[in-house]
Formats: structure tokens, sequence, C-alpha cells
């Protein structure tokens, strides 16, 4: 049974490695980021605190029931007294100016009941209930920004990729071509310069590889820290599916902007919360209470009715600065949600020219690398005939290599555009299900 389990586990964690060393797809990752991210894990916990917030709020409408116990030993005439008298245990034999020492276990029950509070309770609430609201929207927005993020990081490593296969083709190219300059020089038909020429140019497109190899490599662990994923082997797909480009009028209310629509709410109804201290508050209370005595040997039961009406006259224009005060947060508030409303507009011009530009630029980039690869093939033919120089091959080379670093960025800036103009519009970069 034993070597069954221990199979078992050897199967479950050969699976679960075979799952950490699968590329990670843009499926998979935006999925894993929505779920597992640090800032979502985050914005989900201020969430439960906003919600703790209303039920805070809620606890003010309801009776308070206290209980609470003492005793004490005295000899002072006022207390003494009271305490005879709380255990029932006066008699007339009690010299008044000689009260004996007395002791007193007093257990008592409270009930407070707020009738009147001048609307700080419901303003409290309100301002509770938009807190929350605003979290929620919050988290969203959280989640919005975050698989914008991914889709970028994600079409980024794919970029950078593409510059690393760029940068090998180049350098097996020069090495073609240093190959046929050898053969060129032993049979003197090159000068020993040219030759050096591609021999530097060779080396060059080594340390672009190199260079290519490590931006890459920084890519993903940028990715990987957005993420939250701690695997020491990470990497992604080699294709994604491509995103669709959203009409205008497909565009839905910005979380993060109902976030600030809310936090304004929230800071409206604590307006109200500090001008209710210019209002009475009114409530009534109950006690029960039980006295007990040992010196005496006397106890006794009592109750206690009754209303208080409060009314502050005078606070040294305390309340008036509160309100001030949250009169100055609410419009801090209102002008907030304005300036967010005008950076969303501007987000969403500039996200739409962005992928008007990187459409273009694809466009020409595909043009691009065919007449620069059909070029380079002209030149590298006519440089072994030698009709072409050195100088001439280099430059044919270094312009083939560029287009195709060109074309790889506008591949990877239109879908990062397609993102980021979908995040501008309030849509996800895909729709998982």
């Amino acid at each position: 049974m034993k070597k069954q389990l221990g199979g078992s586990g050897l199967l479950l964690a050969f699976a679960f490695a075979a799952v950490a060393a699968e590329p990670w797809t843009l499926e998979r990752a935006v999925r894993h980021a929505l779920t597992n991210s640090p800032d979502v894990r985050i914005a989900g916990q201020r969430i439960v605190a906003a919600q703790a917030g209303i039920a805070q709020a809620n606890a003010a409408f309801w009776p308070r029931a206290t209980f609470q116990s003492g005793y004490n030993v005295t000899d002072n005439p006022m207390l003494s007294f009271g305490n005879i008298l709380n255990q029932r245990a006066y008699s007339p034999s009690i010299n008044f100016n000689d009260v004996p020492d007395t002791d007193n276990l007093n257990v008592r029950g409270l009930l407070t009941v707020p009738l009147y509070t001048g609307g700080k309770v419901t303003a409290d609430r309100k301002a509770a209930k938009a807190n929350t609201a605003a979290a929620r929207q919050e988290a969203e927005a959280v989640r919005n920004t975050l698989g914008f993020e991914v889709a970028r990081g994600f079409f980024t490593a794919q970029k950078t990729r593409t510059f690393i296969q760029a940068a090998q083709a180049a350098v097996v190219s020069y090495e073609t071509n240093l190959d046929t300059a050898r053969k060129r020089l032993e049979a003197g038909t090159l000068l020993r310069a040219d030759l050096l020429d591609i021999e530097v140019r060779l080396a060059q497109a080594r340390e672009d590889l190199v260079r290519a190899r490590n931006a890459n490599a920084l890519v993903l662990r940028a990715l990987q820290n957005v993420l939250g994923v701690e695997e020491p082997e990470f990497t992604v797909a080699e294709t994604a599916p491509p995103l669709l480009a959203p009409e205008m009028a497909a565009s839905q209310p910005r979380p993060d902007l109902l976030a600030a629509t809310e936090r304004a709410k929230s800071a409206e109804a604590q307006v109200g919360s500090a001008k209710s201290a210019y209002l009475p508050q009114v409530s009534a209370f109950g006690s029960l209470d039980y006295d007990r005595g040992w010196e005496l040997n006397g106890d006794g039961n009592s109750y206690t009715a009754g209303a208080l009406l409060r009314w502050d006259l005078w606070d040294g224009n305390l309340t008036r600065a509160k309100v001030a005060e949250a009169r100055a947060n609410a419009e801090v508030a209102r002008e907030q949600e304005r300036k967010l409303r005008l950076a969303v507009n501007l987000e969403v011009e500039q996200a739409r020219l962005g992928l008007e530009q990187a459409t273009e630029r694809l466009m020409v980039g595909d043009q691009s690398v065919a007449q620069a690869g059909e070029s380079l093939a002209l030149t590298r033919d006519r440089f072994a005939e030698g009709l072409a120089l050195a100088t001439q091959l280099i430059d044919a080379q270094t312009a083939l290599t560029a287009a195709r670093v060109r074309h790889a960025e506008a591949e990877s800036d239109r879908q990062i555009a397609i993102a980021a103009l979908r995040k501008a519009l309030g849509l996800p970069p895909l729709e998982i299900k």
C-alpha cells in the first residue's frame, strides 16, 4: 500500500513538473494573473475591509447591550449609605455620623438604543456603501490594467524573440559572406581590408545577438513578476491568438472612473456626517442592577430606564472645522473624478492613434522586408562574382536586419496597441471564460 502511495506521489509530482515546464500561453497567463497576482489579492482584501466598514456602520442602528461588574469596600459616608440602600440593608440603628465600613459587589446589565443622531448614522452607512462599491470597481480596474500588462509583456517577449531570430539570421548571413570573402581573397579578387570589414560586422552581429537574448531574458523576468510566478523555469509560447481590435462604440464604463464616482459619493456623505454634530442626539437606555454586600449581609435588585438628550451648543468651532474639512475633501474627490475622466478620454484617443500608426507601420514593414531580402540576395550573388563591393554587401545585410527588426516591432506593437485600446475602452484583452 505504501509503495502504491509513493508511486502515486511521484506521478503527481511529475505531472505538476510537466505543467510547470509547459510554455505559458497568453490565455493561461491572463487567467493566472487575474486570480494569483499579488495586486488582485490586495484588491480583494480591500473589498473585504470595505465590507467590514458597512458592517460597522450598520452596527450603529442596533441597540447596544453591555455587562459590567465591580467590587468596592469603603467608609465614605455617601458611598457607604448608597451601598446600604442598594443592598436593602438599612436599619434605624445606623448612625449617620458614624457609618460603618461597607462592601458592595455590583452586577449591571445596560441597554442603550440610539433614537436620533442628527443623520450621522445614515450618512456613515451611505459613505461605507459607496466605499465598498468603489473598492469593487477598483478591483476591476486592477484586473483591467493587469490584463493589459500581461498582454504587453507577452507580446514584448515575442518581439524580443523575433529580435533574436533576426540577429541569428544576420550572424549566419555574415558567416556565409565571410566564407565567400575568404575565397575571393585567396583568388586575389578581394582586398584584405574588405575581409576585415566583414569580420568586424560579424563581431557586431554576434554582439547584437547577445543583447537581444539579454533583452528577452529581462522581459520574461518582468512578465514572471507581473504574474507572481516563482518557478525557476519560465517560457512563453511561440504564438498567441491575435487580439481583436474593438469598435469605438463597444466601450464599457471604465471601472476606475466608476470607482472615482463612488469615492466622490462617499466624500459627500461624510459632509452630512460632519454636519450631524450641529443637531441634538437622542437615545434611550435601561439597566438592571444587582448589589451584594458581606459586611452587612444584604443584597438587592434595582432598575433604571430613561431617555437622554445631548446637544452640543458650543464646541469651540470644532464642528465647523470638521464640516469645512469634509466639504474640501468632497470637492477634491469631485475634481479627481473630473481629472480622471479627462485622462480616460486622452488615453482612448492615444490608443486609437497608436493602433492606426502600428497598422501602417506593419504594412510598410512587410514591403521593406521583402525588398531588403531581394536586394541582399542580388548583392550577395554579385559579390560572389566580384561585381559588388564588400561595403555594398554589408549595407544590404544591415538593411535586411533592420527591416526584420522594424517588422517584428510593428507586429508586436500592433497587438500591444490593440490591448491598449481595449483597456482604454474598459474591455479585457481576451475574453477569458
